[in-house]
């Protein structure tokens, strides 16, 4: 039995929403994470507030033990200031795995940070992204992000001689 026209067309169109969901959502990962990047020209973090406007309004960012837990605009945008005393700091971000429901969505990443710690040392950030997102009048933004520290360790013994620096050893 062949369906008719209308409903192919249905059947397209929505799949064609989700693929311009998923690639709105790469592009909300993409815009945090260049405002996030930095170090080359200036001060890392440079945008607080732009960072806090990529979340929904009672959004969460966490990225306990190491690096902290925001609940809310106002306390990730104070958060995201606290960083600038990195001086440097790249995020590489791959493997995107993007499931949309609707108006609802969840992401995994993975992620390799480089940076440049406050005290001259710098460090090796491997991780996983685990986020949720929702549709807004504004388009897509975060609910929650959650960055699970894989390996934490000084650039010059790498992941591979020590895995693990204790999140007390950072501060």
């Amino acid at each position: 039995m062949s369906n008719s026209l209308e409903q192919r067309l249905a059947a397209v169109e929505q799949r064609l929403q989700v693929v311009e969901d998923r690639e709105a959502i790469i592009k909300l990962k993409a815009t945090y994470v260049n405002y996030n990047d930095g170090g080359w020209k200036g001060p890392t973090h440079c945008f607080p507030d732009e960072v806090a406007d990529l979340f929904v309004e009672d959004g969460i960012w966490d990225g306990r033990p190491y690096s902290g837990y925001a609940e809310g605009k106002d306390q990730i945008r104070e958060l995201f200031k606290a960083f600038q005393i990195m001086p440097f700091i790249i995020h590489y971000v791959t493997n995107p795995l993007i499931e949309v429901d609707g108006d609802n969505a969840t992401g995994h990443w993975h992620a390799i940070v480089t940076a440049n710690m406050p005290d001259g040392s710098a460090r090796w950030i491997l991780g996983l992204y685990k986020e949720a997102y929702v549709r807004t009048a504004a388009g897509w933004k975060f609910r929650t992000l959650n960055f699970e520290t894989m390996a934490n360790t000084p650039y010059d013994m790498g992941w591979g001689k020590q895995q693990f620096v204790e999140a007390g050893e950072l501060e």
